[in-house]
Formats: structure tokens, C-alpha cells, sequence
């Protein structure tokens, strides 16, 4: 049963599967939504483990750095208390001056308060200088100038001195200057000689301490994901492991505050800052880990948790599409079995279903198909049967201009004189009208029906004066294949009377090709073509162009064969126009 003249159909949405999709995306969404939970909260808790780990760490290398400038400070407050050097500055005061005796006792009592720090004296010297402007040393200085050293240093400290946080006469520049040595720095402890009891002042006394003495506090926890740094209240770097950066300024640590605590922390340039404060001075070690080797653990819970989404939304959706499939199977083998009807299918079965739901609707589809077919196929066999007989009759015919111009142009040359041109007319008009006159078979083989082309043709070049020309390029493979009789010519006539223009004469090829079980019969011109406008004209009409017609070729093949059969008309490239009829292969 063809569908109905006009219906369009368009191609519809499939309720379950948005319902499925719909579905699939919201638990899409679920698991990303508890991926992305889970990985924050595991770096949450991983950030505070590392901060506290390392904190404790930090706080340790702290204390081990304020105890040794605790020591510093000690040391320096022994040496500028010292009674016999406070003894030796009285009498520099009063004008004696002192014997070289004298002078390497002095320098010789620094260096043993010195050398007391074995693990440290290599990192420090001492220096005295009295009110006569008079240096002693301990040793080699790592300054350039003891003179301007204590020329930095106000007269202020020489009458009063300056009390530090534990109440001693201390000064504690954070400023570190650069060593006479290459690529080293220190610092100093200033101490004022002073006698304990009267509180005058008799001198002053530098103690020189190598930055070195706070970098070998964190040398051996410095890694390629850790590094330190020594810096005052304003961020400059007081000791690093780079003595070149020293004197720089850490900017993030510089622009943090720390109003909250000495312990904090803070992200910069994908590296965790941990600092802890050192002494009373502002000073403080600060411990730069790069997250990525701080986040290790958690790069594996991502990939952790990254397979098992990915594990869940394959198997998610695979359980989805096959529940969905299993649910859509029985409408889509209905709605098939409802197409191939609608399609003239009578012969649709549809099984029943084992689902309770389906059943009904099997059954009583199937028994819907049956009382169809019986009631239709009584009417479709007479209506064939009317058809083929008004084709059958149609296929008889003759255009009537074709044979009052036929006989015009036999009498036309017999007044020429032509009787040889005449002769042949008469010949080649004479096997068409036999052919057409005594046919007694629905089906010829294709040679017969090539040889009444070639008798038309023949005809026609009479008419046009040579100015036709057909090409024949079926293989003869195919030209024992049997086709309905008589349905060459309507479109051989049909490119004849459209395709003529002046300039040029007119070439028709008539080719063949077999697809599986299948023949293709094409011809085509290279006449000024067919609009679409009138191919579809053509299709809705019986527009008669020959005896028979293109429309009633179509018909009669979609008859014989099916409704999946007849005719096309399409462009010819570079020009013309192309028709092609699909057959059935008969053998």
C-alpha cells in the first residue's frame, strides 16, 4: 500500500532516547560534581598535612638558628666584659700606651672566646677599638676596614650604648654587608666595653659573623622541590643558598601579612611559602615548596579518581543504552513492520512479544495486517489487471505526427526523385509498424528492442537531414537480458523533441550497467536539458510527449516490477539531460 500523495514525512525525535540522555547527563554531572569534591577536599587536607609537617620542621630549624645567634650574642657580651681587656682600654684612656705585649694579649683573649665555639669559630672574628682610635684583632677580617666599620656606628653608642631585648648593650644591624672575599656576607654584633659596675664606656667591639653561619642550619634540607631563605621584616633575603639573590627582596613575603601570627603561610608562582619567625629582630626562615612535588599524593588520587569516573560513565552508559535499547526494540520492530506496510508490504508479520506491555499491541497489529491484506489484494489484483491492460493499449499506439511526418517525408523524396532515400524510409517505417502491430509478448530480449530503436532512428536522421547521431554503448554481456517491450522509444522520442537546437547537431547514447540483481538502462543527450520544474511536471501528469509516453514507461515498470523501481530524470554532465530506467534483471 503506497503512502498517501503529498504526506511529507519528517524525521521525528526519539522520546527514550532524550529521556536516557537526559538521564545519562544528570548522573554525567553527579559523578564529575563528586570527582571535583572529593579532589578539592583531598587537596584541602593534603595542603594542611604538608603545611604542618613542614611547619614543625621549619619551627625546628628555627630554633636551632636562634640559639646559635643566641650565642653569638653571648659570646659577643663575654668578650666586651671581659675584665682584663676593660683593664687594658682604662689604661689606653689614660694616655699609657699599650706595649705589643699588651696587644697580643688582647687579641689573643678574643681569639680564645672565639675558638671556645668550635663549631662556629671559623665563621667569626672579633674587633676592639678604644677611645684613642687604637684596633686590636682577632684575626684576618672578613671586613676591608675595621676604622669605618666603627665609623658607622654614632658617638651616642659610645656613652650609653643601646639596649637589646634581653637588656644587654647590644646593636643588631639586619643590613649584611659583602665580605673581602668574593661572593660572601656577614654581619655584626655590636657590643660597647663597658665595666659592669661604673657603666662607663672604654671602647667598642665588633664581632663579625659569616652568613654562613645561618646557612649551614638548612643546607642539608635544601632539594630540588625545597629551598630557604634567611629575611628581615621587609623581605629582604639575609642568607640563601644563591649568595647572589642576597640583598633581594622575597616580593610575595614582602607584601604578605603576618599581623596574624608568626607562623603562616601563602601560594605564589606554584610554590607553598612556610615561614616562622627566628629572634626578636624581625628576622625570619622561610621554606619555598613547589606544589607539584607537594601535591604528589594528590596527583594520584586525581588519576585515581579520574579511571574510576571514567570506568563508572562507560559502565554508566552502557547500562543506559542497553536498558534503553531493550525498552525502544519492540516499538522500532513495530514501527519497521508499520512502514514496510505503509510501504505495500502485505506480507508484514510482527512476532509477539514476551513483554506483557508489547503484547497486545503485537497481536492485534498483526490481525489488523491480516484483514488489510485480505480485503486489499482481491482490489489490487483487478486494479493491476486494469492497469496493464490501459498500458498495454497505450504501448500499441503510434504517435500520429510520427506517421503523417513519416509518409510527408517518403512522398517528399519520392518527388525528389530520391527513390533510394524513399526506399529506406519505407523499409525502416515498414519493421516498426510489424513490430508494433503483431507484438504478442509483454517481455523482449534487449537486442530486439535496440534494433526498433535503430529502425526509428534511422527514420529520424532522414528527417533532420543527418544532423542526429546515436550511440550505442551496451555491451553485448546484456543483451540477452529481457525488458518490458516498447520502452526505449518514448524516451529516445522524448530526447528527439527537446533536445534539438539549432547550432548543433543532436547525440544520444543509450548505455546499460548491471548492479547485483538489478539493470540500468540510461539515455541521455547533449540537448539544452530538462528544467525541475518540468521534471516534476512530468511526474504529476500524463503529459502524452509520445504515443505513450515517459509517465505511462514509469507506471508500467513500477507495475511490473515494484513500487522500488521505474524511471529518474536527471542532468546530463556537461550538458543535456539523463534518463534512467531501473529493471529488473530477467535472464
Amino acid at each position: 500500500m503506497p503512502l498517501m500523495p503529498g504526506r511529507i514525512i519528517k524525521k521525528k525525535r526519539s522520546l527514550i532516547g532524550e529521556l536516557f540522555i537526559t538521564l545519562f547527563f544528570i548522573l554525567l554531572v553527579l559523578i564529575i560534581f563528586l570527582g571535583v569534591s572529593t579532589y578539592k577536599y583531598a587537596e584541602d587536607v593534603i595542603v594542611k598535612e604538608v603545611i604542618e609537617l613542614n611547619s614543625n620542621m621549619l619551627q625546628q630549624v628555627a630554633i636551632r638558628i636562634n640559639q646559635e645567634l643566641d650565642d653569638v650574642e653571648n659570646l659577643a657580651s663575654r668578650i666586651a666584659y671581659d675584665t682584663q681587656i676593660i683593664d687594658y682600654m682604662k689604661d689606653s684612656e689614660k694616655g699609657r700606651r699599650v706595649t705589643t705585649e699588651e696587644e697580643l694579649r688582647i687579641e689573643g683573649i678574643m681569639a680564645d672566646y672565639i675558638w671556645s665555639y668550635k663549631s662556629t669559630a671559623m665563621l667569626m672574628d672579633a674587633h676592639l677599638i678604644d677611645r684613642n682610635d687604637h684596633i686590636f684583632s682577632s684575626s684576618y677580617s672578613m671586613s676591608s676596614g675595621q676604622k669605618e666599620d666603627f665609623d658607622l656606628y654614632p658617638a651616642l653608642l659610645w656613652d650609653n650604648g643601646v639596649q637589646g631585648s634581653t637588656g644587654s648593650n647590644l646593636a643588631y644591624p639586619v643590613k649584611l654587608y659583602r665580605s673581602a672575599r668574593k661572593n660572601e656576607y656577614y654581619y655584626q654584633v655590636v657590643r660597647v666595653v663597658q665595666d659592669y659596675i661604673s657603666r662607663n664606656s672604654y671602647g667598642m667591639m665588633l664581632l663579625n659573623v659569616n652568613e654562613k653561619l645561618l646557612w649551614n642550619n638548612y643546607i642539608r634540607l635544601i632539594s630540588e622541590d625545597k629551598d630557604f631563605f634567611v629575611v628581615d621584616q621587609e623581605g629582604v633575603i639575609l642568607s640563601h643558598d644563591d649568595k647572589n639573590r642576597i640583598n633581594e627582596t622575597l616580593e610575595g613575603f614582602a607584601a604578605k601579612d603576618r599581623s596574624d601570627g608568626f607562623e603562616n603561610y601563602y601560594i605564589e608562582d606554584g610554590r607553598l611559602f612556610l615561614f616562622h619567625s627566628i629572634n626578636d629582630y624581625g628576622w625570619v626562615i622561610v621554606e619555598a615548596i613547589t606544589l607539584e612535588s607537594a601535591m604528589a599524593p594528590l596527583h594520584r588520587i586525581q588519576i585515581f579518581l579520574m579511571l574510576l569516573g571514567s570506568l563508572l560513565i562507560v559502565l554508566m552508559g552502557a547500562a543506559l543504552r542497553a536498558t534503553a535499547k531493550k525498552i525502544s526494540a519492540p516499538l522500532r520492530l513495530l514501527n519497521n513492520k508499520m512502514k514496510e506496510f505503509n510501504e505495500g508490504d502485505m506480507s508484514v508479520q510482527i512476532p509477539d512479544s514476551p513483554y506483557e506491555e508489547f503484547s497486545e499491541v503485537s497481536v492485534s497489529f498483526s490481525e489488523l495486517i491480516e484483514q488489510v491484506h485480505y480485503l486489499l489484494e482481491e482490489n489490487i489484483s483487478n486494479e493491476r489487471q486494469k492497469r496493464l491492460l490501459e498500458l498495454n493499449f497505450l504501448q500499441a499506439q503510434i504517435n500520429p505526427h510520427f506517421i503523417y511526418n513519416t509518409l510527408s517525408s517518403i512522398r517528399f523524396y519520392v518527388e525528389m526523385g530520391k527513390t533510394h532515400e524513399a526506399e529506406d524510409m519505407l523499409y525502416h517505417f515498414s519493421r516498426i509498424l510489424r513490430r508494433v502491430l503483431t507484438r504478442t509478448e509483454d517481455f523482449v530480449f534487449l537486442k530486439d528492442e535496440i534494433k526498433l530503436i535503430e529502425d526509428y532512428i534511422a527514420l529520424q536522421k532522414r528527417r533532420y537531414q543527418n544532423t542526429l547521431q546515436f550511440i550505442n554503448l551496451i555491451d553485448s554481456e546484456v543483451l540477452d537480458i529481457q525488458i518490458p517491450s516498447f520502452i526505449l522509444q518514448p524516451i529516445v522520442e522524448n530526447a528527439i523533441f527537446y533536445g534539438f537546437e539549432a547550432d548543433r547537431p543532436l547525440k544520444i547514447w543509450l548505455e546499460a550497467r548491471v548492479l547485483k540483481n538489478d539493470l540500468y538502462l540510461s539515455v541521455s543527450d547533449n540537448g539544452p536539458g530538462i528544467s525541475r520544474e518540468k521534471v516534476e511536471e512530468i511526474f504529476n501528469q500524463d503529459l502524452q510527449i509520445s504515443g505513450v509516453g515517459i509517465i505511462n514507461v514509469h507506471e508500467r515498470i513500477k507495475l511490473l516490477y515494484g513500487p522500488t523501481y521505474g524511471l529518474t530524470i536527471e542532468d546530463n554532465n556537461p550538458q543535456g539531460s539523463r534518463i534512467i530506467l531501473k529493471l529488473k534483471r530477467y535472464a
